[in-house]
């Protein structure tokens, strides 16, 4: 009979135990990261009475969640994703909208200054069209300026959410490690039964931090976790967190790095290692997506800088004065690691704005020769000396340099933030030409010359007029052309037949002036060049820089202005657009894997119901079969009174 008593009390207690965690799955259903918990019911060893075996009831093996650990971890990757490509993608939309859009975006200043500067050719001597386009100079600094401004915003922005996602980091792996020494504790008093609550709870926080950094987790015995980040360097250990930190860059003092601290005390810069996560779509953007249009923009400013210069200063302004520099020259700027420990100092000057990238450098020396990385593309040269020239620019150094010393070295990187117009009056533009040329009014033919222009201003002025003869007979056995007095001397092959339409010429060593010869001269005929003085009405050299707006002279010659920002709109647009894509499809991918997890740890309050009935009938009949063996007990104790 005490055996009825003891299965009885040992159904209600396991079906008590039932009913409660049911009831405690309805009351969670709602609750976000809690996990569904099952009861698992066991047979309690049975009683051998004679040559048989009795059973004596059961009891609750343990209470588990309903988890799958691989879809756990799908879930945290997907999440780790997402979240990164949300973050890239933000940053890359605010930038897009910033490049594109008309009233913000370079392209229409741009023409607006070289519209103007062909009204001046049209109207050399017009103080009001001068003054136009020194207004619309101007207009293209501030929008240079405002452009710049807006990406220094974006760097401090990527600063400070850097800096507050490795503050949040730093809180949840706090979080993780209080919640591991409570598991183990936990599994220490009860093996048998895991604290279901503290693990979905370890979960939860696990999830929230793979929102922001990728994560790898491993169990272990105690069933603490460890947390391993970036190329595994150990995040949570148990109980022990190693923590997050951020530092300005040495070799850039406007931009921040996340550092991690190591075992041995040391801050080791982690931001090429970390994968995944918020802090890695931040890292992304500025790698990918700022860094280039700050560098394609400050091409742009560079060549308009120094190709401008260039020609003004090959030109005379309203008073008869050779043209200075339109606008500020621009020196490229280099920054020495604040590591450093050698007294090396390193220089760049730029010999070919024509052969300059859109990229910065790193230059690096290693004890024994000189490393230059391309930071756009990666690729790498070695030096055993200095001074090199790379890609238009002359790289020099001055003092004894020690192994591990870097600089950056930014030709165009910082141009955009130097733009600035240094002519202040109308009447400096130097819209004429420091020579000319003119075929002479008694000349029997139509022979012309045209397009004069300086390429070196520091051999000029002339010495005196440079005529060119043409002879049918100029360099012998019939063959045509013009014979040179004054300046180089010596012949030029000219043939009216066949050159008629027009041939170019450059005097070396004269101001190498260019000139175009074109039409059909007589034997006699002259064309004269000389100096510009007094020619306040000529506007060669106001139509030579307006042709500068669509003539491919950036990038190795692949680029105008305009292309070259086009280019850079186009790409920033193209990322933004593969970011947007690549979101939809992560979210999409992201929900498939939440709907997962949530079909096997989720609450479904219809199963739930059932169950709470099953496991009521069967209380039920617990109860009616202890109230059945009471009434055995109470009729054999009847029995005996008798």
């Amino acid at each position: 009979m005490a055996d009825i008593f003891g299965i009885g009390i040992s159904a209600l207690n396991s079906l008590q135990r039932a009913i409660t965690t049911t009831g405690h799955n309805i009351a969670n259903a709602n609750t976000p990261g809690y996990s569904r918990q099952q009861v698992n019911f066991g047979t309690r060893l049975p009683q051998q009475e004679g040559n048989s075996f009795i059973g004596s009831g059961t009891y609750v093996q343990s209470v588990r969640r309903a988890y799958d650990e691989f879809l756990g971890g799908e879930l945290l990757s997907r999440q780790s994703s997402f979240n990164s490509l949300s973050a890239y993608h933000d940053l890359a939309t605010r930038l897009d909208n910033l490049v594109a859009d008309q009233d913000s975006g370079l392209n229409v200043s741009v023409q607006a200054f070289f519209q103007a500067m062909q009204d001046v050719a049209n109207d050399p001597t017009s103080l009001s069209a001068r003054g136009v386009l020194l207004g619309r100079a101007q207009a293209l600094e501030n929008r240079v300026g405002y452009l710049n401004q807006s990406l220094d915003s974006l760097e401090n922005a990527s600063n400070q959410q850097l800096r507050s996602t490795v503050a949040e980091i730093n809180g949840l792996a706090d979080s993780i490690a209080k919640v591991n020494l409570e598991v183990s504790a936990a599994l220490i008093s009860n093996p048998n039964n895991p604290p279901n609550d503290l693990l979905d709870e370890r979960d939860q926080l696990l999830s929230r931090l793979s929102e922001k950094i990728g994560i790898t987790s491993i169990e272990q015995s105690d069933g603490s976790l460890n947390v391993l980040i970036g190329s595994g360097q150990p995040l949570v250990v148990g109980g022990q967190v190693q923590r997050l930190d951020v530092q300005f860059d040495p070799l850039n003092p406007n931009r921040l790095d996340v550092t991690f601290a190591g075992l041995a005390g040391n801050n080791d810069v982690i931001s090429n290692q970390i994968r995944g996560g918020e802090i890695q779509g931040v890292l992304d953007f500025r790698r990918q997506v700022l860094d280039p249009v700050r560098a394609e923009i400050g091409l742009l400013v560079q060549g308009i800088t120094d190709l401008v210069n260039q020609q003004h200063r090959s030109g005379l302004d309203l008073n008869g004065q050779v043209g200075g520099d339109f606008f500020a020259p621009i020196a490229p700027q280099t920054i020495a690691s604040s590591n450093n420990l050698g007294t090396a100092a390193v220089t760049v000057a730029i010999d070919d704005v024509g052969a300059l990238l859109p990229t910065d450098y790193n230059l690096s020396y290693d004890g024994a020769q000189w490393q230059l990385r391309n930071l756009a593309d990666n690729s790498v040269q070695t030096f055993a000396s200095l001074p090199q020239t790379v890609n238009g620019v002359t790289i020099s150094s001055t003092g004894a340099p020690t192994a591990g010393d870097e600089f950056l070295l930014r030709p165009v990187g910082a141009s955009a933030a130097r733009f600035s117009v240094q002519i202040t009056r109308p009447e400096q533009f130097a819209a004429a030409g420091l020579i000319r040329g003119q075929a002479t009014v008694s000349n029997s033919g139509d022979a012309s010359i045209s397009r004069v222009t300086v390429g070196d201003a520091s051999s000029l002025p002339l010495a005196g007029p440079i005529t060119l003869t043409f002879d049918p007979d100029a360099l012998g056995a019939g063959v045509p052309g013009f014979t040179v007095s004054g300046g180089p001397g010596g012949t030029l092959a000219y043939d009216p037949a066949t050159e008629g339409g027009g041939k170019t010429f450059t005097f070396s060593g004269f101001g190498d002036a260019s000139f175009t010869v074109s039409g059909t001269p007589q034997d006699g005929d002259t064309l004269t060049i000389q100096n510009n003085s007094g020619a306040v009405g000529d506007n060669s050299n106001a139509l030579s820089i307006a042709g500068l707006q669509n003539a491919r002279l950036l990038n190795g010659g692949t680029n105008s202005f305009s292309e070259l920002y086009g280019r850079t709109v186009a790409t920033v647009g193209v990322r933004t657009s593969q970011a947007q894509s690549s979101l939809a499809t992560e979210q999409a991918l992201l929900d498939n894997t939440e709907a997962e997890v949530q079909g096997v740890s989720g609450v479904n309050l219809d199963e739930e119901a059932a169950n709470l009935l099953r496991y009521q009938q069967a209380y039920q009949a617990a109860a009616q079969m202890i109230s059945a063996a009471s009434q055995l007990f109470d009729t054999l104790l009847s029995a005996t009174r008798r």
